[in-house]
């Protein structure tokens, strides 16, 4: 006797596709981490040069030298050097490497150094952006100290 044929079910090809499509993205982010975050640190090193020597300039043509300045207005002139100076740094440091002991026979401890330096990286990043922003408002702050001056 035979009764009805039961066909097991077909496995979906869209969402096998759009499984090994997910993967691929994955390896692809994982893979240019390290670039982007070097990336990152170069713009940032970009921005906060640009803005130190504008700063520069701006304080050397203000002709503050003649002037008596009070403790707080000092530090609110040299504010925006150090914020910037500190992102400067932070953002360099992202360039320096460390050394990694790795058993290239382990993906468990090419995992686990690539983490590290993703970490590393994304830390010394966001002190970098972190002082680029305070260093970017006490220029705001300087130059309106300097016309409520003027």
């Amino acid at each position: 006797m035979s009764g009805p044929l039961i066909e097991p079910e077909k496995p979906d090809e869209l969402a096998q596709e759009t499984r090994a499509f997910w993967r691929e993205v994955g390896k692809d982010l994982v893979r240019s981490s390290v670039e982007t975050l070097d990336n990152t640190a170069r713009q940032i090193i970009a921005v906060a040069g640009i803005l130190e020597g504008l700063y520069f300039h701006g304080i050397a043509f203000a002709d503050l030298a003649g002037q008596p300045l009070s403790t707080f207005e000092w530090f609110v002139y040299l504010a925006p050097i150090l914020f910037l100076l500190l992102s400067l740094g932070a953002a360099l440091l992202v360039f320096f490497p460390d050394h990694y002991k790795i058993n290239i026979l382990s993906s468990e401890d090419s995992r686990n150094a690539h983490k590290a330096i993703v970490a590393s990286k994304l830390t010394l990043i966001r002190r970098a952006a972190i002082s680029l922003m305070v260093g970017v408002a006490a220029i705001f702050l300087a130059v309106a100290l300097y016309l409520k001056r003027g």
